[in-house]
Parts: structure tokens; sequence; C-alpha cells
């Protein structure tokens, strides 16, 4: 009985965990953060860092990492600190200047991983933090959210794909070259 009604509290609140996890994944990190990243890691200067990060012994590379991983986190703990006082603007202007440099971080850590993972306490934290979100994406209401938000953008871009849409585009000047003409 307990079980039954702690679920029945729990769910709301994870599926609003959930909703947020996937907005900052679609959103944040596969539109903004991961081109961001495939430039970094094209750049050929990034490609001397590479080679002078490899050279580093593992508390070298420790401590620029969670230096790094601190100023991000920082940065959003001061983004949402903006948010509490209202300052809607300004905390989402320091969001979007974190993303870059959280692009960078993710860069760093995929390059000095294996030395990272020497660290018992770290390979520790690190497979826990795995083990999680795997939780999370096997979860029903993670499967159900992402699911919904899928169809949500299809129908979304049936709509914009509408001929009503495009006449309404072409009367208002939109260029585009499938736009039927108007009876």
């Amino acid at each position: 009985m307990f079980k039954k009604l702690f679920l029945k509290l729990t769910n709301p609140l994870l599926t609003v965990l959930v909703l947020l996890y996937l907005v900052l994944e679609e959103l944040v990190w596969e539109r903004i953060a991961e081109p961001i990243y495939q430039f970094i890691h094209g750049l050929k200067v990034l490609q001397k860092v590479e080679i002078l990060l490899q050279g580093l012994n593992r508390y070298a590379i420790l401590g620029f990492f969670l230096l790094l991983f601190a100023f991000v986190e920082g940065l959003s703990i001061v983004a949402i600190g903006f948010i509490a006082q209202g300052q809607v603007l300004l905390a989402t202007v320091i969001y979007a200047a974190k993303i870059p440099i959280a692009a960078f971080t993710f860069w760093v850590f995929r390059i000095i991983q294996d030395k990272l993972m020497t660290f018992a306490w770290f390979k520790w934290c690190y497979d826990g933090l795995q083990t999680v979100l795997m939780k999370i994406k096997t979860s029903t209401i993670y499967i159900n959210v992402k699911t919904r938000l899928h169809e949500i953008k299809v129908w979304v871009k049936s709509v914009f794909a509408s001929a009503a849409i495009r006449r309404l585009k072409a009367l208002l000047g939109f260029k585009n070259r499938d736009i039927e003409p108007l009876a």
C-alpha cells in the first residue's frame, strides 16, 4: 500500500525531471552543444592541446578537469540564482555562454578519460552516473515522455508543412520554392 502511494506521489515529479532532462538533451546538447563539440574536435590548433593533455600526469589532468568542471557547474548555479531573482535574460545569457565551455570540457574529458579512470573514486562516480542515466533512459516514464515528445514534434512539423501555412508564408513574402499558388 505504501509502495503504491509512494509511486503515485513520485511519478509526477519523475515525469517533470525526465521532461527537463529530455528538453536539455534535445535542445541544448543535440542542437547547440554537440555541433560546438564537433567544431572544437575538428580544430587543428586543439590537436596540439590534445597532445599536451595526453602528456600530463594523471594528477595534473584531474586538477585541470575538475577546475573546468567546477567552472561550468558554477555558471549553472549563478544562472539559477539570477532566475530566482527574476533576471531571466541575464540567466539565459550566462547559460548560453556556458554551453561552449561545457562542450570544450566534454572534449577534454573524452581525451583524458582513460587517465581519469585510473582514480578508483572517479571511476566509481562515473560508473554510478552512467548506471543512473541508463535507469532513467530505460524507465517507463522516460520512454513514454520521449514517445509523446516525438509525436508532438512530428505534429508541429506537419502543421508548419501544411498548405495553409505555406500560403500564409507566401502572402507574407517568404520565399519558398515549393509553395502552392493561391487559388
